[in-house]
């Protein structure tokens, strides 16, 4: 058979795996193997935890389709929730209000809105993410209220997103950047308003939604499959290593932590706690540390 002479020979697969349906089976194929991460010999095996392992993994999945298909137009971003109550990643923080939108580092954004009055307000612009080989989410610009975020007189606030730097509000971005994350830290949920937030690209020169491009879809529901076995190959080895120093509160590798889109702000430790059915866990502090705020 004569080699391909199309300029884009990976496009073509893609278009081929979409006709054919292989796209639709490699991505089950794939969701279907990732299920040997609840199946790990140290996971537990008991009909709850089992049943909570698979629930995972469909939360995952629907993270991922917002994440790399309902929400994947960098052109035109909105802001969704990565991680809530019915739909958890990983060690997130349950003060936390977190929203995520996708974004080409190629172009510039604003994001404007209201303050609001919680606690903590950050941004962090991310690059990478847990469906690459990695797993590394590196943070490549902050901007919070701990760092100078401006807010006007009626509690409005305006930030650029970009390469170059820009006065006022600036978020940095590089070339590689993929997404913002915010982070909302409540201290009382009950009286404290979140931030009301919109995203837009800048530049756009009158650019329209186009329709749903069938080799881009390829790569997205790739990625969603990937995702899913990323994050859960991650946190099942995460959670492994903590088993190694039972019932003690280490701190933890900060470097990795941010790699992993931790918040440059936050000080993290890991612990892993086994309790008898008769025992019960105790926290003692000696010392409450210089900080704004702290959980456990």
């Amino acid at each position: 058979m004569p080699e391909s002479t199309s300029p884009n020979p990976a496009a073509d697969e893609a278009l081929s795996a979409v006709m054919s349906g292989e796209l639709w089976s490699e991505f089950c194929d794939q969701l279907k193997a990732t299920g040997q991460q609840i199946l790990r010999e140290e996971a537990p095996g008991d009909p709850l935890h089992r049943a909570e392992g698979w629930r995972y993994l469909t939360r995952l999945t629907r993270i991922a389709l917002d994440m790399f298909v309902e929400c994947a137009d960098g052109d035109f971003p909105s802001f969704y929730r990565p991680s809530h109550e019915t739909a958890k990643i990983g060690a997130d923080n349950p003060d936390n209000y977190y929203q995520r939108a996708e974004i080409n580092g190629a172009y510039d954004y604003r994001i404007t809105g209201t303050r609001g009055s919680v606690a903590y307000l950050g941004f962090i612009a991310i690059a990478g993410g847990y469906e690459e080989e990695d797993g590394n989410m590196r943070s490549v610009g902050a901007l919070d209220t701990h760092s100078g975020l401006e807010v006007d007189a009626n509690g409005n606030i305006e930030i650029i997103l970009s390469r170059q730097p820009h006065e006022g509000n600036w978020l940095p971005i590089t070339e590689n950047t993929v997404a913002v994350l915010v982070r909302q830290t409540y201290l009382d949920r009950k009286t404290e308003r979140a931030a009301e937030l919109k995203i837009e690209r800048l530049h756009r020169n009158g650019a329209k939604p186009a329709p749903l491009d069938p080799v881009t879809f390829a790569r997205q529901l790739r990625s969603t499959a990937a995702f899913v076995k990323g994050t859960a190959t991650l946190f099942a080895d995460w959670a492994e290593g903590f088993k190694q120093h039972p019932n003690t509160l280490p701190a933890a590798d900060q470097e990795y932590c941010q790699k992993l889109g931790g918040d440059p702000n936050i000080y993290y430790y890991h612990g892993y706690f086994n309790l008898a059915d008769d025992e019960a866990l105790v926290i003692e502090a000696d010392e409450i540390p210089d900080c704004d705020n702290w959980n456990f």
